[in-house]
């Protein structure tokens, strides 16, 4: 299965790899990630989307728990 397209929420992919066991790892710009529309400390429907070579279309959701860590030592 090969995409030609890829986005997570209409922000399209940066860049992916295959990982060591062959899974598809998508890469995103963070600062787009944070700019959607995020319920942060609450569950967001998180929807990959995507256009195949072939001319099919794929799809997943999954609830995702969106949190702000403020990294040790910055405020």
């Amino acid at each position: 299965m090969l995409a030609s397209s890829v986005s997570l929420n209409g922000v399209t992919i940066n860049s992916w790899k295959a990982d060591d066991q062959g899974n598809f790892v998508a890469k995103f710009l963070m600062s787009a990630i944070k700019n959607l529309p995020l319920n942060i400390g609450g569950y967001n429907t998180m929807t990959l989307t995507g256009n195949l070579v072939s001319g099919g279309t794929f799809t997943g959701s999954e609830e995702i728990l969106v949190v702000n860590v403020i990294p040790a030592g910055k405020k």
